[in-house]
């Protein structure tokens, strides 16, 4: 890290400061959150003119000024998302609702479109679902809807099967995918043979809130008098053997390993493993120089041999536990019965927020090594990757309504979630805060997982991570001759693709 921990208390202190300023002018009544009110009073009228210049940060909007379509946009968006980032029916004092209606508001205004909402379940448990929704509408040729939303793994159906239109295409003129409201990495790293089917950055609140982190218990912490791991993340010590280390020694209960009483180092469960494949600076696949999908070369390497091995270790010694089901792991935090516990950052707010008495630092999740450059985390699978159809009729429309989404959440939507909520509201040292953008930079993707469906799944690491046998190795034959054939067939489709 170039800064010490010193400068960002100095830092966020400053912000804190003006958030308080910001509050004494909301709501002198009390009856909402002064920040919230800020956000709802801040809310332009119908029509009025607004600022394409990013607040406080310099970056430009190159969205036209003067271009009105007065028409209609029609998006089909997942019913079943995990937190809302697509309707609002106005402000209630509600942050980031607020802050959703404030983005809306503005581009029907600014734009002259009116936005039709659609909405088809499309989560998990509904991928099939949702799939043939957007099958059956280019089936009829009714030009039913211009832009898609949704879960990854379901978007990334769409791609496979052809569903999305390639948004490099230079009909979509709006687009500015290197803009700070894309995500860059994952615009970079989810371009094959020069296409690139979906998109996701500010545009999606669930990409925040699916952030993975590393919580660390303040009781638990103190109680076994251990250092705060933000000092290791300033040295860079924080890896995982430093993890394993501080995990040591941390358990209380009767020696059998009771998930429901018992105090432990590290428990997590299934899904939750995966950010340590991620951490050590692997993944399951990556393009190539030719735009080719294929195996990464990291995915059976001693990298990932070394990290099973050190946390089956761990969660089969004494000092940690693989929970019975999901959520387990998030219990025993909240309760103050966990010393670590890898999630997404919403887990702050949806769970450990019902227990006052549950404090907790964040770090990002460790580095394989010290001699590791970056540090490296992956996303929950519900965040939502944006598109348009591939039969959308107006690419430049869609183009620009996908750029007015990015760039107004980047001004809106994220300050309400991010800056406000997940840094500060949740957490009540300043440090965490500047360690939440430490995270936010080292998000990685991995197309092997977002085409998963289309692929080998997403099991194998967690099913070895959470095993009593280190076979990683003997897998790879069989693995990765599956993996081949099923990247052959869909290099084949997504290079036949059109523009």
């Amino acid at each position: 890290m170039k800064k010490s921990i010193l400068s960002i208390f100095a830092a966020v202190l400053a912000m804190l400061m003006l958030a308080s300023v910001l509050t004494a002018c909301g709501n002198p009544s009390g009856d909402t959150d002064g920040s919230t009110q800020a956000i709802a009073d801040s809310t332009p009228e119908a029509g009025e003119n607004v600022s394409t210049d990013a607040q406080d940060t310099g970056v430009v909007s190159n969205l036209p000024k003067d271009l009105k379509y007065n028409e209609e946009i029609n998006v089909l968006v997942w019913d079943d998302v995990e937190h809302e980032e697509f309707e609002s029916e106005g402000t209630n004092g509600e942050l980031v609702n607020d802050s959703i209606w404030k983005r809306n508001d503005t581009i029907e205004n600014r734009f002259g479109l009116t936005i039709n909402w659609y909405r088809e379940k499309g989560n998990s448990d509904n991928k099939s679902q949702w799939h043939s929704k957007v099958g059956n509408a280019i089936s009829a040729g009714d030009h039913s809807y211009d832009i898609l939303a949704c879960y990854s793994l379901s978007i990334a159906m769409d791609a496979a099967a052809g569903y999305c239109a390639n948004l490099k295409n230079e009909d979509f003129k709006y687009l500015e995918l290197d803009k700070p409201w894309w995500s860059k990495l994952l615009t970079e790293q989810a371009t094959m043979y020069g296409k690139l089917f979906f998109a996701s950055g500010d545009i999606s609140r669930n990409a925040l809130e699916m952030m993975y982190v590393c919580f660390v218990n303040k009781y638990v912490l103190n109680e076994y008098k251990l250092e705060n791991p933000q000092n290791y993340v300033e040295t860079n010590e924080w890896t995982f053997d430093k993890f394993i280390e501080m995990c040591q020694g941390v358990y209380q209960g009767s020696g059998t390993k009771d998930e429901a009483t018992d105090t432990f180092g590290y428990m997590s469960q299934g899904i939750h493993f995966d950010p340590w494949l991620y951490a050590s600076g692997s993944k399951i696949c990556e393009v190539d120089q030719d735009g080719k999908l294929i195996e990464s070369p990291t995915f059976f390497s001693e990298t990932v041999i070394n990290t099973i091995e050190k946390f089956q270790g761990l969660l089969q010694g004494e000092f940690g536990m693989v929970g019975s089901s999901a959520g387990k792991h998030q219990t025993a935090f909240k309760e103050n019965r966990l010393l670590f516990c890898t999630e997404r950052a919403r887990t702050s707010h949806k769970t450990f927020a019902q227990n006052p008495e549950c404090t907790f630092y964040v770090v990002p999740t460790p580095k394989y090594s010290v001699d590791q450059e970056e540090y490296y985390t992956c996303m929950g699978n519900p965040f939502t990757l944006y598109t348009a159809i591939v039969d959308v009729q107006d690419k430049e429309k869609a183009s620009l309504f996908l750029e007015a989404m990015a760039y107004y959440g980047y001004e809106f939507v994220t300050p309400a979630v991010f800056e406000i909520s997940l840094k500060t509201r949740y957490v009540d040292d300043p440090v965490s805060g500047q360690m939440y953008d430490i995270i936010r930079e080292s998000l990685t993707y991995d197309l092997g997982r977002i085409f998963s469906a289309d692929l080998i799944g997403q099991g194998d690491f967690k099913t070895a991570i959470a095993g009593t046998v280190n076979n990683w190795a003997s897998k790879q034959k069989g693995t990765s001759l599956t993996l081949k054939k099923k990247l052959d067939t869909l290099n084949n489709k997504i290079a036949s693709y059109e523009d």
